[in-house]
């Protein structure tokens, strides 16, 4: 399967980072694209004012995939906005959410037979996260806004797991009667649950699988490689929400595994990989190599060490400019290094939690050494 996702020009850029990231540190068959630059715009005039004006009235409105929306507010405690009645949103219909995907499709020929799915801030009148249009089934849009009001985590996870659940249920299902007839109202742990309660919205998030009925219905149409992939995305999706729900924050510390090219796994975590920027990375690796610590104000006494880090990780571009980035992050005048330091601890937190975290981040006192408390016994594969 080959999945574009299109980022509405008013997405957020770090959520679609983020969602893309999910989605493409599984490797397998089935790919995940970026659409380059292009973003779609979607006219104001043709978004409308939808306003809910008490919780009552909203009652009714069930959300698929999710929950009935009182009991999303319910559990506003834990969500980063609370809602106040009479709310107000913009929404808007879904033929013009699905034509605009159509147009995005041509303008961009993208291929009949690959997935053009939108991912959007903006409603929609009928108050659905995620749908496929059932004229052009591999067309589809995912809601990206509101998920903090029924799970408490990250909207990267819900929505990346969404883009694989709406490209499954596409050979699961061949029309919108067929949803209705065939989804599963008790909810069994499948990607096909309806979910109308908040725990249940969970638990299929927290099992990531598909029932025997359902499978029969995949292995008509995919591949085993495509199936499984799919799956194992979603596995990983699972155990990455749940080490940010802090499910998960009293295991013991994974082996860390950097391999050749640069890229850090943590095997026993589902094998989950940290993505930090090249720079970053390379002062990641120095503060590996030295368990005792090393003063930031030190760091220039490294920089030879950081240059042959950085120039084993990066494939692309003069060496003067590499040394001039070194040079730029270890001048204490500058002050880079703390926000270098910065970018790698939230790259392990938003990954982890801040419990299980603690093993990995570079940490310590401004005055004194930082260090990486791992056990250096962990660290496997450290040939820089």
């Amino acid at each position: 399967m080959n999945i574009h996702l299109i980022p509405d020009e008013t997405l957020d850029e770090e959520l679609y980072t983020r969602v893309l990231n999910l989605l493409q540190a599984v490797p397998g068959v089935n790919h995940f694209y970026a659409t380059g630059r292009g973003r779609l715009i979607i006219s104001e005039a043709i978004k409308k004012e939808q306003e809910i004006p008490d919780k009552d009235s909203f009652e009714h409105q069930q959300v698929y995939y999710s929950m009935p929306v009182s009991q999303m507010i319910e559990h506003s405690e834990s969500s980063k906005r609370a809602w106040s009645f009479p709310h107000t949103r913009k929404a808007m219909r879904w033929r013009d959410l699905f034509s605009h995907v159509e147009e995005f499709r041509k303008e961009y020929q993208v291929p009949e037979k690959e997935f053009a799915i939108l991912l959007t801030p903006t409603a929609n009148l009928k108050n659905w996260f995620a749908l496929l249009d059932e004229e052009k089934p591999f067309n589809g849009f995912i809601h990206t806004d509101e998920w903090e009001h029924f799970i408490p985590c990250d909207p990267a996870f819900p929505i990346a797991f969404e883009v694989v659940a709406l490209s499954l249920q596409k050979y699961i299902f061949e029309s919108y009667t067929q949803i209705r007839e065939r989804t599963h109202e008790q909810s069994i742990g499948c990607v096909s649950d309806l979910c109308m309660k908040k725990s249940e919205i969970i638990l299929k998030m927290r099992t990531a699988d598909v029932c025997a009925d359902c499978m029969k219905q995949l292995e008509q149409s995919l591949s085993l490689p495509e199936i499984h992939h799919a799956l194992a995305v979603m596995e990983s999706l699972r155990m990455k929400m749940l080490f940010a729900q802090n499910f998960r924050q009293s295991s013991p510390p994974s082996k860390l595994l950097i391999r050749r090219n640069g890229r850090i796994y943590l095997p026993n975590y589902a094998n989950m990989e940290i993505k930090i920027p090249t720079l970053e990375k390379a002062l990641y690796i120095l503060y590996l190599k030295h368990p005792e610590g090393i003063y930031i104000s030190s760091l220039n006494e490294h920089r030879q060490e950081l240059y042959d880090i950085y120039a084993r990780l990066s494939n692309r571009g003069l060496m003067e400019d590499m040394r001039k980035r070194i040079d730029d992050m270890t001048n204490v005048l500058r002050d880079q290094t703390s926000v270098k330091i910065s970018r790698i601890k939230k790259s392990f937190t938003d990954a982890l939690g801040n419990a299980l975290a603690e093993h990995y981040i570079i940490q310590g006192e401004n005055a004194e050494r930082k260090l990486i408390r791992l056990d250096r016994s962990l660290v496997e594969n450290l040939v820089y």
